[in-house]
């Protein structure tokens, strides 16, 4: 009897075979989906530049109404041209380009808020169906003839409290209580 509670123990410790790496239809579209819009987005002017030295919390200064307004000055005025403060070409370009580019933008994120809901309510499901196949598990594996069942139950149960414990946040330390003293400060005690 000895020697077999050994054997099972030894089983539970080894580390559960990792099969070889199957690409699935899933791993496929998003492999196609990237590769269609790297080839899209590449196509964008200055989509490729350096923009290593910007701010990553740079802000426009006004609204694009107001640009396009100073731009209708600027048009509409042979002063305000003469000054040469503002390119209409370029600043009619940007507006088109933030009119086209925002609705881009709009779209990916509301895309991937979509998918990555998508993601986690399927891995919600397949938890519970997991969580409940442990469940019953642990009752099949209470029978000394299921041994096999046994080693799977316990690698579960490892891994679930592995990340039972990863999930928990570390506490705070807890604060002392009013009129004890404080056993970092010097002397130790009070006066």
């Amino acid at each position: 009897m000895k020697q077999r509670i050994s054997r099972q123990r030894k089983a539970v410790a080894e580390p559960v075979p990792v099969p070889d790496p199957v690409i699935t239809p899933y791993e496929k579209i998003a492999e196609q989906l990237g590769a269609a819009l790297q080839s899209t987005v590449e196509q964008i002017p200055g989509y490729d530049d350096d923009l290593s030295n910007v701010r990553k919390n740079v802000r426009r200064p006004v609204t694009p109404k107001f640009i396009a307004m100073a731009l209708t000055a600027v048009e509409a005025i042979s002063e305000l041209q003469g000054v040469n403060q503002l390119d209409t070409t370029e600043c009619r370009d940007t507006l088109q380009f933030s009119q086209g580019i925002q609705s881009l933008t709009d779209q990916l994120f509301g895309t991937g808020r979509r998918l990555d809901l998508m993601r986690r309510v399927r891995e919600e499901r397949a938890g519970r169906s997991a969580l409940a196949i442990y469940a019953i598990g642990q009752r099949v594996a209470l029978n000394p003839n299921n041994t096999h069942a046994k080693v799977h139950v316990e690698n579960l149960k490892a891994e679930l409290q592995r990340s039972n414990r990863a999930a928990q946040p570390a506490k705070p330390p807890a604060e002392p209580e009013p009129g004890t003293p404080d056993p970092t400060a010097e002397g130790g005690g009070t006066n």
